[in-house]
């Protein structure tokens, strides 16, 4: 009869294993799909908001080049006003990073001062405007090395978003799935 009493603990232990085992396993999936969303999200291949213009770049550009045709001559000319371009904008993302970390240390102040948050929002916002201008030249220069036809069929591409062109703006992305 000492057995009846000694199943008691054996009987608590169990019905307490059952809760905790329901909760290892829901923080499992809690953690799981934490996981999932940051892996997720680091691969999100739509631009950022406020982005801007897009330079077409390496095999976008190479494919829309393809596509409308273009001459040995309008290629070279095409990649070497991107580059210009591109390396113009590669200089400024160093203050870009910086503006980004003194924004995050004047919110991290106990008190923060409106009027340094609104010095550095004024000067992400001027390159900004500098960024979109320079891109906006690069695409009128390119303009003049096509012709219409090929500008056309180029502009009706890049309409339909960069869903269809997914693959290209991440250099080890999957193919996005076409519907054609």
């Amino acid at each position: 009869m000492t057995r009846t009493t000694s199943l008691t603990p054996v009987l608590a232990k169990h019905s307490m294993a059952r809760p905790m085992r329901g909760f290892l396993l829901a923080l499992g999936v809690v953690l799981a799909s934490g996981v999932a969303l940051a892996a997720w999200s680091a691969t999100e291949v739509s631009p950022a908001p406020g982005a801007g213009l897009m330079l077409p770049r390496g095999p976008l550009l190479d494919r829309l080049l393809d596509q409308v045709k273009a001459s040995p001559t309008q290629r070279d000319q095409a990649h070497q006003i991107f580059d210009a371009a591109d390396a113009d904008l590669r200089q400024d993302r160093g203050a870009e990073r910086a503006d980004r970390a003194r924004m995050a240390q004047l919110f991290s102040q106990a008190t923060v001062d409106a009027a340094a948050v609104e010095t550095v929002r004024a000067r992400i916002e001027h390159r900004r405007d500098l960024e979109s201008r320079r891109t906006t030249q690069a695409l009128i220069d390119v303009s003049l090395v096509l012709n219409a036809g090929q500008r056309e069929a180029i502009a009706g591409e890049l309409a339909d978003g960069p869903g269809r062109l997914a693959a290209f703006h991440i250099p080890n992305a999957a193919p996005a799935a076409r519907n054609d």
